[in-house]
């Protein structure tokens, strides 16, 4: 995945500490057309993220990269 980080969407989002929230919506939406019916995707990006926020998902992969 890239990420233009010279969008100014995405200094918002780093300034708000939103930035793997982000992340994290993006590969949910990418990952829900191969994994499930069209009719459940929304379902599906819904777990996705409910399980990321149950993994303290927010700083996680942050702290993990530095």
């Amino acid at each position: 995945m890239w990420v233009n980080t010279a969008h100014p969407a995405y200094g918002r989002a780093t300034a708000m500490r939103a930035d793997a929230y982000h992340v994290a919506l993006t590969v949910a939406m990418a990952l829900a057309p191969l994994t499930v019916e069209p009719a459940d995707a929304h379902g599906f990006v819904t777990a996705f993220l409910t399980r990321w926020g149950e993994t303290g998902g927010h700083d996680g992969w942050r702290e993990k990269r530095r």
